[in-house]
């Protein structure tokens, strides 16, 4: 998938993760994961318990994604 400047690949990946129990956790989440340079999109969902993250392949890569939602405070699994 290109994104908006048709030069980038982007990756979608799902990760679960452990602890979101509230919307006050997912907002948490999302904004933690959004803060990584090279996210481009970020849906978290209660029910499931996951994120739903695109992201710049070239730019970030899942272990920076993971280190973001631990340092919010959650587990990815």
């Amino acid at each position: 998938m290109l994104n908006k400047r048709g030069a980038e690949f982007l990756v979608q990946k799902t990760i679960r993760i452990e602890g979101i129990e509230c919307n006050h956790c997912v907002m948490k989440v999302g904004r933690a994961i959004a803060s990584v340079k090279g996210v481009v999109e970020v849906d978290v969902n209660l029910e499931n318990r996951e994120a739903i993250v695109n992201f710049e392949e070239t730019r970030t890569d899942l272990g920076k994604i993971r280190d973001a939602i631990r340092e919010a405070g959650y587990e990815p699994l």
